[in-house]
């Protein structure tokens, strides 16, 4: 009898042990579908802002086209083009949130580039030139030469184009429902597998690729701007070619430094201004669960690494935006990029995405940056991305002694400006040149900015408006 009961007691307590399992793994089976469900409804709701913002930018850059097209007022033409400017900048900036990652849109990004450097220059030369000018003389006063207002004819032929296009994808997507997130969906495979033949079939995507052909079919204007030509050249890019094994030691050596484990092999050469070589990455998982996996690409000329992509999905946050700032600094150091200063962190999908910058005795070297994913769940670094640095590091950079004190550039400061910090840096001006400022942080009312003063004439350079994290306010 007591042998029965011994056999029937795990049975019973075997039940409820099972029932209770099973509730709480469909329990957290719910809050990971609604985490991931609440996370796709903001996504979808910042793309559609996004787009909705580039349709309304492009379509005010078609309109002062337009206007500029009729203007012949100095005063006039001076705010149109830097109205224009303006909301060429916003444009490019809307456009880089969308993600299409996959879709070649080149000719669009082009546009807007001939666009924002055509009106800078057109600014520069009608500020410049301050001559009163009367028709006294009986001649007509024209303030654009004929081949300024053709290029603006042609410019103007182009934004009503993408215009037209953006409000009838508008439409189109209103009409069938088509979601931006499952772009998204195909953007993070694309990073990992060909998914041509699917941006193809994606209504959003295919449309895009149709309105970049079209631009085909559209006349090109006579641009003599030498910011379209602007071509930096690399001076962090240093050393002899390599081959690709070599290339493969040395993506090994980057990946494997603190956590050995990870399989690279030779995947392509990745053509262009800077030509690269592409490996993949594998590392095997215990107890027969999938291998992680990324990509990592080196430049052939030295071997550096340009970018490192790991491809997982990070679990829920632990750590903390300032931790993840110091982890990234640590990770970098380790991999002798001394001096990172870290500038700015924002967190996508419990992911977090670090901006650090180079330093020259504490002046921060804005254009030296290098950007670093760091998952929130267990501190491992996802992914770099050193393009920027790259690009613009000089190790014989000197800077020089500012004219303007500190006391001098808080006076040109708006009054109502309430200062937090000043730190000496440089950044890139709209010339794309490097320019060293006082970077003054600070508030008005909750907002908070940053406001770089050229520290040689005091004039403002550049104003942003920041996130608590450093992070550029959009």
């Amino acid at each position: 009898m007591a042998e029965e009961n011994r056999e029937r007691f795990p049975a019973k307590m075997t039940i409820p042990l099972l029932a209770i399992a099973l509730v709480a793994s469909l329990a957290w089976g719910f809050s990971q579908f609604q985490a991931r469900r609440n996370w796709e409804i903001r996504a979808e709701n910042q793309y559609n802002r996004s787009f909705s913002e580039l349709s309304t930018h492009v379509g005010e850059i078609e309109t002062k086209l337009a206007e500029i097209m009729v203007c012949n007022s100095r005063p006039n033409l001076v705010k149109g083009f830097s109205d224009l400017w303006r909301q060429t900048y916003l444009s490019q900036e809307d456009l880089g949130q969308l993600p299409l990652p996959s879709v070649e849109l080149g000719r669009t990004k082009e546009f807007l580039a001939k666009v924002g450097a055509f009106s800078f220059d057109a600014v520069s030369r009608l500020n410049q030139d301050t001559t009163a000018v009367t028709a006294s003389t009986g001649k007509s006063v024209q303030y654009l030469s004929e081949e300024e207002w053709t290029t603006v004819n042609t410019l103007h032929r182009q934004a009503r184009y993408l215009a037209d296009q953006l409000v009838d994808l508008q439409e189109s997507m209103l009409e069938s429902g088509e979601r931006w997130i499952g772009v998204d969906r195909l953007s993070r495979a694309a990073l990992s597998a060909d998914v041509s033949d699917r941006l193809d079939t994606n209504k959003i995507t295919k449309s895009f690729m149709m309105m970049e052909d079209g631009f085909k079919r559209l006349p090109e204007p006579e641009m003599d701007s030498n910011l379209l030509n602007f071509q930096p050249v690399p001076k962090g890019i240093t050393g002899q070619d390599i081959s690709q094994e070599q290339g493969r030691e040395l993506a090994s050596s980057f990946i494997n430094k603190e956590e050995p484990g990870y399989e690279v092999t030779y995947n392509e050469k990745i053509n262009g201004d800077y030509p690269l070589y592409l490996y993949n990455l594998k590392k095997k998982k215990e107890n027969g669960k999938a291998a992680d996996s990324g990509r990592i690409a080196l430049t052939i000329k030295g071997g550096h690494p340009a970018w490192l992509l790991k491809e997982r999905p990070a679990a829920e946050q632990k750590l903390s935006l300032a931790a993840a700032k110091e982890a990234a600094r640590k990770y970098l150091e380790r991999r002798n990029y001394t001096g990172m200063k870290p500038v700015g962190a924002e967190e996508y999908r419990n992911v977090a995405v670090v901006a650090l910058c180079s330093t020259n005795q504490e002046t921060i070297i804005y254009p030296e940056m290098i950007k670093v994913q760091v998952a929130l769940d267990d501190g491992e670094v996802m992914g770099v991305e050193t393009m920027s640095y790259l690009t613009f590091h000089n190790p014989e950079r000197k800077i020089a002694r500012p004219s303007l004190s500190e006391a001098e550039a808080k006076k040109r400061l708006n009054q109502h400006f309430k200062v937090e910090e000043i730190n000496q840096a440089v950044i890139l001006n709209d010339k794309h040149e490097e320019v060293l400022t006082y970077e003054c942080v600070g508030r008005i009312a909750q907002d908070r900015y940053r406001v770089y003063l050229n520290a040689e004439t005091g004039e403002e350079e550049r104003i942003q408006r920041v996130n608590e994290e450093g992070f550029e306010d959009k």
